[in-house]
């Protein structure tokens, strides 16, 4: 089963703002900045740092050296003053500088501090939009940088390379790694691999997942039964959460699973009946946990549990009745770890 839905692309003329980031609080507004500009053709980073009202030279020539730096039309910063905080953005190449100030209490976790910084957040998209535009809001402070004065025809720039995201892409990825579960069928339950592929969007993911698991040998004083097992599911998820570069998500999943049984007689009073290969029915939840390692790659951890319909139960026929020998639980956990790839 192969699920490919498309992935998001970067427009072709987006351009580049930068945040000077100097507290944990900063990090937060940057977050809230990047929800309400998303919309726009802006890659907007963080740069670690010092404020920039801290620089010797002041914080507009600081907001330039940055700009020149990141090869960026706009700079903004917070100012943390009392219960009030001051949003900065500099567009160093028309020398307009925009401000404004909210009251914003409290900590990033509560409601006051939520709402002041949804007011800030859409002054910047504001300031960030008209700077698309070509009409940056503002006092001048400023005059633009005279334009240079090229000798000889320059050579085309190359074409600029592409911004990756933080944390994984959205879009197509392909997914590997290790699972266990309790069968009720072995005391050690069942081990393998698992592949998948499929698509990762912002409020839902969608994937197929094939798993093998390890032949057991049941055995006891009249056979040897050899047990392998495997199972291809679909999964539907829907993320709940995210805490830095941790993201959690809940879903549902539903597929067959398939039971290889071999049997080996030990006795002569044995027959053991043929080779035969069954099919069940699974559904289940899962919850997932993503820690982003890099911009195409991710750590996964997976909970589910397998509601089996139609399992196989292992036995004897003896002057017409059957005896049960062993019987698989209907409803078994399952833990998974593996790696997340988005090419």
């Amino acid at each position: 089963m192969v699920l490919a839905l498309g992935s998001p692309a970067w427009a072709a003329e987006a351009w580049r703002a930068v945040a000077r980031v100097a507290s944990p609080e900063d990090r937060a507004l940057l977050e809230r900045v990047r929800g309400q500009s998303s919309d726009l053709p802006v890659v907007l980073t963080g740069e670690d740092g010092p404020a920039l009202e801290a620089s010797p030279d002041g914080a507009w020539r600081e907001a330039e050296r940055v700009a020149a730096r990141q090869d960026a039309r706009a700079v903004l910063w917070f100012v943390r003053e009392g219960p009030a905080l001051r949003v900065c953005v500099a567009a160093p190449r028309t020398g307009h500088l925009f401000v404004r100030s909210a009251r914003v209490e409290g900590t990033p976790e509560t409601l006051t501090w939520s709402v002041g910084a949804e007011a800030l957040a859409l002054a910047v998209r504001s300031a960030l939009r008209a700077v698309d535009a070509g009409e940056p809001l503002g006092e001048v402070v400023a005059p633009p940088p005279p334009p240079p004065v090229v000798a000889a025809p320059p050579e085309p720039p190359p074409p600029p390379a592409p911004v990756a995201e933080e944390g994984p892409s959205l879009g197509v990825f392909v997914q590997g790694g290790l699972h266990a579960a309790l069968d009720g069928y072995h005391p050690g339950g069942q081990q393998g691999l698992f592949l998948g592929a499929g698509w990762a969007g912002r409020a839902l993911r969608l994937h197929a997942q094939v798993l093998a698991a390890l032949p057991v040998h049941l055995r006891d004083a009249y056979t040897d039964v050899r047990l392998a097992q495997g199972a291809a599911l679909v999964w539907a998820d829907v993320p709940f959460g995210e805490v830095g570069a941790l993201e959690g998500s809940v879903g549902l999943g539903a597929g067959v699973a398939g039971f290889w049984r071999r049997t080996e007689a030990l006795g002569t009073d044995v027959e053991a009946s043929p080779s035969r290969l069954l099919a069940a029915f699974v559904v289940g939840p899962a919850v997932r946990a993503w820690w982003r390692v890099g911009p195409a790659l991710a750590l996964e951890v997976a909970l589910s549990g397998e509601l089996l319909l139609g399992r196989p139960r292992l036995g004897y026929a003896r002057d017409g009745d059957f005896v049960l020998r062993e019987d698989g639980w209907s409803v078994r956990p399952r833990l998974g770890v593996g790696m997340v790839i988005f090419p």
